[in-house]
């Protein structure tokens, strides 16, 4: 074999452009598909797992305040005032429920107020951000009767303590669905918008709300509808108790229980009066 046989030059075949941009492209591909699920990642910390670790600092910080008993008026006002986190409206579910479900109950064991104040801090964080975002509605030229109501669901079932003041002051635009029981004076001067209990609620329901509508499923305690306003209450189970002050003539509100129509507008609907002439009616 003559020896510069072996000197040649082994020649490779390139493979085709087309086969090569085949290949190119299913890289760009899977890059954009990491770079999809990171952007997923980003965003979830960004609007939900940061804005619950201020949240959880808040509480943390406030501790005090947050288990002792307060003026809810005052204490409310204080919330408010709080660098509570702004965050787009339909985060707020997840938020508020992460934030409940990993809250550090351990560390406010034994606090006598907490359920009503944590409730109370729920809200101000709640009606904040309803705010904000009717704000912006309203900046964009969009009417308020037209701007969509936030629906928020509080997953309430599992929580070692059962909360109270949800719905404090509720604003017109957001529509609350509490899924479990509650503790006392749910949708306390409630300015509108909706709130779903689809459980038992405890006393005071509803005292002073001034609009909107509050829909009990269940039972309610000692003093529902107390000094109501306005508004429409709803109470499909037992009532322990109305409040006198919710049959008063400055009650332009409406009442119904067990899906009667029992007041409205002032004055006692023909089925109500009824069945107060008849004692059916616990005040």
């Amino acid at each position: 074999m003559p020896k510069n046989s072996f000197e040649q030059p082994i020649k490779r075949e390139e493979p085709p452009i087309e086969e090569m941009e085949k290949k190119l492209d299913k890289a760009e591909k899977m890059v954009e598909e990491v770079k999809e699920r990171w952007k997923d990642k980003i965003e979830e910390f960004e609007m939900v797992e940061k804005p619950v670790k201020e949240l959880k600092k808040l509480c943390k910080e406030n501790k005090e305040k947050i288990e002792k008993k307060e003026w809810v008026f005052q204490f409310f006002s204080f919330l408010s005032s709080l660098p509570l986190p702004e965050t787009p409206p339909s985060f707020l579910e997840r938020i508020s429920n992460k934030f409940l479900k990993e809250f550090d109950w351990e560390n406010f064991k034994g606090g006598k107020y907490l359920e009503g104040n944590l409730g109370l801090f729920l809200s101000a964080f709640l009606n904040k951000n309803i705010e904000n975002y009717v704000l912006s509605q309203k900046k964009k030229g969009i009417k308020e009767e037209d701007i969509e109501p936030i629906e928020v669901r509080l997953k309430v079932k599992e929580l070692p303590v059962v909360l109270g003041y949800l719905g404090y002051k509720n604003p017109k635009k957001l529509h609350l669905i509490i899924e479990g029981n509650c503790s006392y004076q749910i949708g306390e001067c409630m300015q509108g918008g909706e709130i779903i209990v689809k459980g038992d609620c405890g006393v005071w329901i509803g005292l002073g709300m001034r609009n909107g509508k509050i829909i009990v499923e269940g039972n309610c305690g000692d003093e529902v509808g107390m000094r109501m306003k306005g508004g429409k209450l709803d109470i499909r189970g037992e009532v322990k108790s109305f409040g006198r002050s919710a049959f008063y003539s400055d009650n332009q509100g409406t009442i119904i229980w067990k899906g009667t129509k029992i007041w409205e507008k002032g004055n006692w609907t023909k089925e109500g009066k009824e069945m107060k002439e008849k004692g059916e009616i616990p005040v």
